[in-house]
């Protein structure tokens, strides 16, 4: 197995493997005690480990699930593998994927109104004890040990995985900023989170919002109408499910106190009423479709699906109508709350959606990882088109530097390939004899340029990963770049903008010096993958992992080396 397999493997393994828990025997519980005890300290470690500041979370007992009713057909397949597969599973990873107990995913921050823009890590139970130092090895043999909050934790940087072991059930993983992130805020015995643990503990599913800390619900408060404000001032979201012959949903919208709660009860039967409003033009026009007297060509296919969509959609909307008219919410105290019991055909829906939800959740971060490198390579391939339109007009790519006269670097190629990606108005603010950091063009280079920022991290506005390497063998020098048809060893060989490094100011001209005679500079940090630009518009993705990795970059990066470029 190679360490990148080990290291991806750790959740999307383990989590995609869960479904060995049609062979589970009796969860073991993880912290009970004999005799009564408070409920604080029947919390399992995986709930206690959720801060109760943090954004939000959700939690899915996944063999409590896949042991009810509502998950006997699906069991019943599953079964059809037959024992010795999972046991083969068993045998292959660490801890056994047949004893996946528990997963919560736990959200620490939301800055903004996307999932990306949040920090997130994974909590997985087991019900067998494992060793950690097995699992370590198994997953992430290079990893190196360090400490936040108080807590050790391991941390592979080349490929942004982090772990910590809780105990010998509980593994805790994210990436290098989250984990240590998450150590640092777990156990947080206050806020909108832990109360929702505490008086929830126990139920198949939990999903809590800390309403308070979703950065872009304040932008969206002061869109709304003001009978609907209201409703911002709720502290958390709480949804939970409970399992029989039928799924019972509990929802619950709590507020800080009881007149906060009067006026939000208040609010949201207004905006039931602003929503039949809304439902009142599109009811109208499925109306006019279905009973307009005009004649019809029966013989028309499309004129029948027509009508018989219409049909759906009106039956839709007034049921809608109807749940908006006498909403199932009740307020108690400080808590606006609402039960709704499913249907029996809908409970397998319910379960498998629960179990699918459990097994998804790890995978979250892996899914969110390949959406910003595909950005990331977005980007590339836009500053290259970029780069192309520059030769275009000025018969070569851009200097590495504007300079002056004297040669002193003022300004990075970042800045005169601007009007290429449709920067032209902050291009033509910039002052071109004067440095990156002067009193004019400071400012403008803090302007946060989209197309610079690589979505893999966090990035101080300004700042960029986005670089050329600069050198007498490369495409690019500070005072006079290459004619494309001076690549001898071809647009398609030869490295153009890499994304490495540390992030430094997009207008400053600050990039990779390159000499073949000498090391690279670290190349391996701060993504898993290398991506790359190549002179001929392409991106490609580089593991710095390869065998001969230095030597096979420095092939790639000169220009007219005649080497022939091995295959990667």
């Amino acid at each position: 197995m190679t360490i990148r397999k080990r290291g991806l493997a750790l959740g999307a393994a383990l989590a995609g493997l869960a479904l060995g828990l049609a062979f589970l025997g009796d969860p073991a519980p993880t912290t009970a005690q004999p005799g009564p005890i408070p409920i604080k300290a029947a919390l399992t470690t995986d709930l206690t480990l959720i801060p109760g500041n943090a954004a939000g979370f959700v939690h899915v007992e996944v063999a409590k699930v896949w042991k009810t009713d509502a998950m006997a057909e699906i069991r019943k397949i599953v079964e059809r593998a037959g024992p010795k597969a999972f046991a083969a599973l068993d045998a292959d990873y660490k801890p056994k994927p047949s004893t996946l107990d528990r997963v919560t995913l736990v959200m620490l921050a939301v800055k903004g109104p996307e999932l990306r823009d949040s920090k997130m890590v994974t909590i997985l139970a087991f019900n067998e004890a494992f060793v950690a130092d097995d699992v370590r090895k198994l997953y992430m043999p290079k990893a190196e040990p360090k400490r936040a909050g108080g807590k050790d934790y391991y941390s592979d940087e080349l490929y942004g995985i982090s772990l910590h072991f809780a105990d010998d059930r509980t593994i805790v993983f994210g990436d290098a900023e989250s984990l240590p992130a998450f150590l640092k805020m777990a156990g947080h015995p206050t806020g909108p989170l832990h109360d929702a643990v505490v008086a929830h503990a126990g139920k198949p599913m939990i999903a809590c919002v800390n309403l308070k800390e979703i950065a872009y619900l304040a932008e969206i408060e002061g869109q709304v109408p003001p009978e609907i404000k209201p409703l911002f001032k709720a502290e958390r979201l709480t949804l939970t499910a409970e399992l029989g012959k039928r799924v019972t949903l509990h929802a619950d919208l709590t507020f800080a106190n009881q007149p906060d709660a009067k006026a939000g009860d208040d609010a949201l039967r207004k905006a039931a009423d602003l929503g039949r409003v809304q439902l009142k033009e599109p009811r109208a026009e499925l109306e006019r479709q279905l009973f307009d007297k005009k004649p019809r060509n029966a013989g028309k296919l499309d004129e029948l699906t027509t009508a018989v969509m219409s049909l759906g959609g009106l039956g839709a909307l007034n049921t809608l109508d109807e749940i908006l008219a006498e909403l199932p919410f009740k307020r108690d105290g400080a808590n606006i709350g609402a039960t709704i019991p499913l249907p029996e055909w809908a409970t397998p829906y319910v379960g498998t959606l629960m179990v699918s939800t459990a097994i998804a959740l790890p995978g979250i971060q892996k899914v969110r990882g390949a959406a910003a490198q595909m950005k990331s390579s977005n980007n590339l391939k836009q500053i290259a088109i970029a780069m192309h339109g520059y030769h275009d007009v000025n018969g070569t790519f851009p200097p590495a530097a504007i300079c002056d006269k004297k040669g002193k670097k003022l300004l990075s190629w970042r800045v005169a390939i601007l009007p290429y990606i449709e920067q032209n108005i902050l291009y033509d603010q910039f002052k071109l004899d004067e440095p990156w950091d002067s009193e004019h063009n400071i400012k403008l280079s803090k302007v946060r340029v989209q197309t610079y920022m690589d979505p893999r991290l966090p990035n101080e506005t300004g700042n960029t990963h986005y670089k050329v390497f600069v050198g007498k063998e490369t495409p690019f020098n500070w005072l006079q770049s290459m004619k494309i048809q001076n690549i001898s060893d071809g647009s398609s060989n030869t490295v153009m903008v890499v994304a490495a490094g540390d992030a430094v100011p997009w207008a400053k001209p600050d990039d990779f010096e390159f000499d073949s005679t000498k090391p690279l500079p670290d190349l391996t940090k701060p993504f898993p993958q290398l991506l790359a630009a190549f002179c001929d518009g392409s991106v490609r993705t580089i593991n710095p992992a390869m065998k001969d990795f230095e030597k096979f970059m420095k092939i790639i990066i000169g220009a007219r080396d005649g080497i022939v470029v091995p295959d990667f």
